[in-house]
């Protein structure tokens, strides 16, 4: 007969990683975007004072995608992102105060104004350059303008982030990038209506694939209805206007 007495039982928290699409100053259809994840500085033990990713304990009667989301609103003030969950971890080490097991997500987002509740034990919020070099075998991030953490095979060699953040978010990447080459989420990003430039802006700055517009279109094409409107931005060659056009499963 079964117990639930008879089980330890780990603590459940949610940890998101949250990459954003800084468009300020992108008004040029030259301009390249920029990406950016959000990091958050911890106000409070273990690892004070240490940059991490959001996140917080679930809650009794929460579901642990309304615990990722209540994190975010109160640690960083971002409101109702897409959620992806994308990876459990439960190394028995990967936290100092005791055993618990992070349930991950990933968001993608326009960059957006930041806020930290009172009562969070964030300090602030940033968000921060972020870039990756290499492969599964040896690879690079690059995050602001001080941390670089280097992997091999995928792990770590050493982090000034928190806990196992830094695994986390090189896991989280690679679903990003998978996720903008192989699926939609890039359209998470446009209104109803887009230029061609404004889809693969952003694609570029997360895949590091850079095309001509043309191939870009190609490529694209089976997701995207061409309209009768322009762009007026661009006053001397205005572009026409697409919308997502809808898959009918």
């Amino acid at each position: 007969m079964y117990s639930i007495d008879d089980f330890d039982r780990p603590s459940v928290a949610a940890d998101i990683v949250v990459f954003g699409i800084d468009r300020s100053g992108s008004d040029s259809k030259s301009k390249n975007l920029e990406l950016k994840i959000l990091l958050i500085r911890r106000g409070e033990e273990p690892f004070l004072g240490r940059l991490s990713l959001p996140g917080g304990f679930l809650r009794k009667g929460e579901t642990i995608g309304q615990t990722a989301l209540r994190e975010l609103s109160e640690e960083a003030g971002v409101s109702d992102p897409k959620l992806i969950q994308f990876g459990v971890y439960s190394q028995a080490d990967r936290d100092p105060r005791g055993w618990i097991i992070s349930c991950a997500f990933l968001a993608l987002t326009d960059t957006v104004t930041l806020s930290t509740a009172e009562d969070s034990d964030a300090a602030d919020a940033q968000w921060l350059s972020f870039s990756f070099s290499g492969d599964h075998r040896e690879a690079s991030v690059t995050i602001g303008q001080d941390i670089t953490i280097n992997y091999r095979d995928g792990v770590p060699l050493e982090s000034p982030l928190a806990f196992d953040h830094a695994q986390i978010i090189f896991d989280a990447f690679l679903r990003l990038r998978d996720e903008a080459v192989y699926h939609d989420i890039i359209f998470d990003l446009m209104p109803p209506l887009f230029a061609i430039s404004d889809l693969q802006k952003p694609f570029e700055a997360i895949t590091g694939i850079h095309t001509t517009p043309q191939n870009f279109r190609k490529k694209i094409s089976p997701k995207i209805e061409e309209t009768d409107l322009f762009d007026q931005r661009m006053a001397h060659r205005p572009s026409k206007l697409y919308k997502r056009k809808d898959i009918v499963s």
